[in-house]
């Protein structure tokens, strides 16, 4: 790493035009050592991968977001906020606590110890193994972290890695960081230190350390977030604002996200590639090019999103809001309620459908599916096979959109040693022109052959329920009452509006979990622990839906009793 020159908070270097970003040569190398530094990196990136651990746990002081030490012009950024609201701090602590499991193996008072852990387990692989946790890093890492991704600015420059490190002390922080920068890597790569600055670097601003690619980089990134942070932006702000309060993770991408990441696919560039305990964490050079091409032409419409994780209530919320996404199955079409299921309803999943939405899916998907058949070809090969006119009779046997639901009420002993499938109460519903709907299910049924007797149908106004067991499917078409039920309200309060739900009885699942041990045979100590860890949850809701400024929104919800 290049000696860095200290400098105070009000004085970032690198001042002047903030060109982080300059174009070509040894400017742009990028590092082939990267063990140490990234070391730094990956001691960030765990507190976000702990956020349902320690990182959730830990009761400390405040300070500025990361988002302040980042440019405004940042296109991409995840932030851990370890300092959330003392509220959604009290409610983690809560939660855990109801895990036997949880709270058998964390100690939730030592807030160190996924930090420990995971550098102990950068060590194991070889890289700063002259280095104590203890004496080098812990007197100054911080409490938030945040990874982020800069344009480039300019016709060769590509995409820049920005780590924005809460330090407790800028001068520990400034040894620890050298330390990490120059200690040994016993990993067997390469050792070459060529031009350009390979190794990296860091710079302060504020409470912030910001680590990049290259001292250069590192010293003008925090050059231009003291000039304009991403706090400050108007985009930031608005997409952040549109999920509600800050929580324990914050996530944002700017409307030039997938332009940029496009544009790191075709670079081949590998950032922070350390991957633990042989997992990959890195972009081989140029591959993928021509598919992120493709998913960038999905998304030429987008306009941006942000997404937070918050506790609350005695539930874990995480909240998105974007605009501009890419046509799926549907965006706009309302799914089948899953409100009017069976009261007994263990798990369903709901999806609205437009017109031609079959059609449209396949034409938005053809390039990602990658070289091979056509669409066309892939549709006239399936037609041949299954005698169904494609996608006109799939569209048609789906309707205006459907459900797949399963009972709690199943009777386990029965169906492990009887193996009846007409006794198992899972049901497709859907909505739309029962006419259409039959007719369409009449198709289906003639290219199953014999065995499609065994599919039972009933249908009612704009309604149509299939399924194997004959009395589910009855119910099916009745008016259930699964929406009067409190932990269905408390995870999908936006039930009737949503174009896709999906909802879990934790209840139900623990009551099925122990009629099969028991059914099984299996009541020792591991099947015990399961249902001791199950106990606690109460109903899990996942949701989408469009509001009235065409914004995409998605919910997921974990209670807990």
């Amino acid at each position: 790493m290049s000696s860095y020159q200290p400098t105070g908070p009000d004085e970032p270097t690198g001042a002047g035009s903030p060109e982080y970003l300059g174009a070509g040569g040894a400017e742009q190398s990028r590092p082939t050592r990267r063990g140490p530094l990234l070391a730094v990196a990956a001691l960030g990136v765990v507190a976000v991968v702990g956020v349902g651990g320690w990182g959730a746990l830990a009761l400390m002081g405040g300070g500025s977001q990361p988002a302040d030490a980042v440019p405004a012009d940042a296109v991409g950024y995840v932030s851990l906020d370890l300092d959330p609201s003392a509220e959604q701090k009290i409610e983690a602590v809560r939660i855990l606590k109801k895990f036997p499991g949880l709270e058998k193996e964390l100690d939730l008072e030592a807030k160190d110890d996924l930090r420990r852990l995971m550098f102990e387990q950068i060590q194991a692989d070889g890289i700063c193994t002259d280095l104590a946790y203890g004496d080098d890093v812990a007197p100054w890492i911080g409490d938030r972290v945040a990874l982020a991704v800069v344009p480039g600015d300019g016709e060769d420059a590509g995409p820049t890695p920005v780590l924005a490190l809460q330090v407790t002390d800028e001068d520990a922080a400034r040894t620890g960081l050298e330390k990490l920068s120059s200690c040994e890597d016993n990993t067997g790569g390469s050792g070459d230190t060529s031009e350009g600055d390979a190794e990296g670097g860091f710079a302060f601003v504020g409470d912030y350390a910001v680590v990049s690619d290259t001292q250069k980089h590192a010293d003008a990134l925090a050059a231009a977030a003291a000039e304009a942070s991403l706090a400050d932006d108007a985009e930031f702000q608005e997409w952040t604002d549109a999920v509600g309060d800050p929580g324990i993770v914050t996530m944002y991408a700017s409307a030039e996200a997938p332009e940029v990441l496009a544009e790191l696919s075709e670079s081949g560039d590998a950032w922070f590639d350390y991957a633990p305990s042989g997992t990959t964490a890195r972009l081989e050079a140029g591959a993928g090019a021509d598919r992120m091409r493709e998913v960038q032409e999905l998304y030429a419409d987008f306009e941006g999103m942000a997404g937070v994780v918050r506790f609350e209530d005695g539930a874990m919320d995480v909240e998105v809001a974007g605009k501009g996404m890419p046509a799926g199955v549907s965006q706009k079409a309302a799914g089948p309620s899953l409100s009017d299921l069976p009261a007994t309803t263990a798990a369903a999943f709901t999806v609205g459908l437009e017109d031609g939405w079959l059609g449209t899916w396949l034409d938005s998907m053809s390039g990602v599916f990658g070289p091979g058949m056509s669409t066309e070809e892939m549709l006239r090969e399936a037609e041949a096979q299954t005698g169904l006119a494609l996608p006109e009779d799939v569209e048609a046997l789906l309707g205006d959109g459907f459900s797949i639901s399963v009972d709690g009420d199943v009777d386990v002993h029965a169906l492990m040693h009887a193996g009846d499938p007409t006794t198992v109460p899972v049901g497709v519903r859907v909505s739309g022109d029962p006419a259409e709907v039959t007719a369409a299910v009449d198709k289906v049924k003639a290219a199953i052959g014999p065995d499609a007797d065994l599919l039972q149908v009933e249908q009612a106004e704009g309604l149509v329920a299939l399924g194997l067991d004959p009395a589910y499917v009855a119910r099916l078409v009745e008016e259930g009452a699964l929406g009067d039920d409190v932990a269905f309200q408390e995870v999908l309060p936006e039930a009737d509006e949503a174009t896709s739900a999906f909802y879990l009885s934790f209840d139900a699942v623990e009551k099925l979990a122990k009629d099969f041990t028991e059914a099984a045979g299996k009541t020792g100590p591991d099947e015990l622990t399961i249902q001791e860890n199950l106990a606690p949850l109460d109903a899990l809701g996942a949701s989408s839906w469009v509001d009235s400024d065409n914004v995409v929104r998605a919910r997921f919800r974990l209670t807990t009793d």
